[in-house]
């Protein structure tokens, strides 16, 4: 299906660090960290504001996820999840199985939360940032197609298409869609958002080195230092 990574394989904990910038201005950093080992992944990171911009509003997310890579195919296993937004504070589990996924959060269910044990072909959120933020070979890289479940909500990530630069790097366009686990309101703030990576040819591979979403918020940038 998806989630292939031909060719490619993490050195021992390889660290990555994004800084965020929201409207052109900088006000947090994504960290994490990927290792893989006899076909086992394990993958941890965090997002929080910095700068002045923590000391208005503190924004914390942290995540671990650990899996299995199959033919190419990354399947997770286990991921945790904390977030503090100043406002809100969450934590949960997702444990999986062949055939079922076990959600461990405090929450009392919505009747909109999408059924975990129907989201067996998804990726859970650390794991798709492993994927996305990836170093690859050419092949199909602005051809990925798939669908990450975070416990409650099932999003749908394709990239659409690619472009070469003036600068010489590799830009691919695709759109994030809100597919269920979303209340009504948050669905009328938007479904459908357009993002765009772009590559660097570096060493055989390419490598990501900003990654750019259109947000509620507005525009979000991740910048690899």
């Amino acid at each position: 299906m998806v989630f292939l990574s031909p060719g490619y394989s993490y050195s021992k904990a390889q660290q990555n660090i994004f800084d965020v910038y929201i409207l052109g201005l900088k006000l947090g950093r994504l960290n994490y960290a990927v290792e893989l080992k006899d076909n086992l992944y394990s993958a941890a990171g965090n997002l929080r504001s910095t700068g002045i911009f923590s000391v208005v509003s503190k924004y914390k997310f942290e995540a671990s996820s650990q899996g299995k890579v199959e033919n190419g195919l990354f399947k997770p296993k286990y991921y945790s999840e904390k977030s503090d937004t100043g406002r809100r504070k969450e934590e949960k589990t997702l444990l999986y199985s062949r055939s079922s996924i076990e959600l461990k959060t405090k929450k009392i269910p919505k009747p909109y939360w999408q059924d975990p044990n129907e989201q067996l072909d998804t990726l859970d959120p650390m794991s798709a940032i492993i994927f996305i933020l990836k170093d690859q070979k050419r092949t199909n890289i602005c051809a990925q197609d798939f669908a990450m479940f975070d416990g409650i909500r099932r999003v749908k990530i394709k990239f659409t298409h690619g472009e070469e630069t003036s600068d010489g790097h590799l830009n691919c366009h695709g759109i994030y869609t809100r597919m269920g686990g979303y209340s009504a309101k948050e669905l009328k703030d938007g479904r459908n958002f357009p993002f765009n990576v772009k590559y660097e040819y570096q060493n055989e591979f390419y490598k990501v080195i900003s990654f750019q979403i259109e947000t509620n918020r507005g525009r979000a940038k991740f910048v690899r230092r």
